[in-house]
């Protein structure tokens, strides 16, 4: 019995080691080996399920993560950690559900209601189910309790992005950039703000052109003195002008039809010098 506690601890302990220099699929292994064990102590049980899934979410191994996330959730129905990350390995699994994911950031929110970075990707994650009001509502609320968080900032201009909300997310973005000047990555976020609205005003400026241009196809051509035309393919060839008198004067009044110019080339006469 003092042999297998001295073996769980060490490999325990290997497992840290090996995570901490950069072999995470290797730890896993070893992890999930130790965790297979019948008599590992309790109070390991649920430290090693979490933190094979953040192993297992380094790795976008997301089916795996979910099932150790449950394992904890199981033994720690309390656990805000454990439900976030519950909702990360919903929402980053390109299989996975955004509903899920909601419900997992949600439950995380309600246990701990001062992380703002749970509250902003519940918000994002509701508005990818449709509930937008409700969605944008949360992230504005997440980056107004910690606007100097660029993950928190991050997860909201990204929501509010995808719903256009582009001056809700310029707000976001402008205030998280006079909190933390000169960060890199909130430059690359006021860009990308910059960029969608640019993107988006140029698509409504098309749209414009081309219910304009309907408009102008869609009803008739009016000539001038409502004359009759000739088309010649694409041209329209116009009668010549009518010049008109009073009829009970004695004038005249001239209907000329269409008229199609031909060249004149073949009516030239030919002389013998040019023969």
């Amino acid at each position: 019995m003092s042999r297998t506690l001295t073996l769980i601890p060490t490999g325990w302990e290997l497992v840290r080691a090996t995570a901490e220099r950069g072999g995470r699929a290797s730890a896993l292994v070893q992890l999930e080996r130790v965790l297979a064990r019948p008599d590992v102590p309790a109070a390991l049980v649920a430290d090693g399920h979490r933190l094979a899934a953040e192993l297992a979410l380094d790795l976008s191994q997301y089916a795996t993560a979910r099932r150790h996330l449950k394992a904890v959730v199981e033994l720690e129905p309390g656990d805000a950690g454990a439900r976030f990350l519950l909702g990360r390995a919903w929402e980053e699994d390109p299989d996975g559900c955004d509903r899920r994911a909601a419900i997992a950031f949600k439950k995380a929110t309600a246990l701990d209601p001062a992380n703002a970075l749970s509250r902003a990707c519940f918000g994002r994650a509701a508005e990818r189910c449709g509930s937008v009001k409700r969605g944008t509502r949360e992230m504005l609320a997440a980056v107004a309790a910690a606007a100097g968080d660029v993950a928190v900032v991050r997860v909201a201009v990204q929501g509010l992005l995808e719903v256009g909300k582009v001056a809700d997310a310029r707000q976001v973005i402008a205030r998280a950039r006079f909190l933390c000047p000169g960060n890199g990555e909130l430059t690359a976020l006021w860009q990308r703000v910059n960029f969608e609205d640019a993107r988006r005003t140029q698509r409504k400026l098309v749209k414009a052109e081309k219910s304009n241009k309907a408009e102008r196809t869609s009803g008739k051509t009016r000539y001038a003195q409502d004359a009759h035309f000739a088309t010649d393919g694409d041209r329209v060839t116009l009668p010549f002008v009518r010049p008109t008198g009073a009829p009970g004067n004695g004038g005249t009044v001239r209907h000329d039809g269409p008229s199609f110019p031909r060249p004149h080339i073949a009516r030239l006469h030919t002389r013998k010098a040019d023969r």
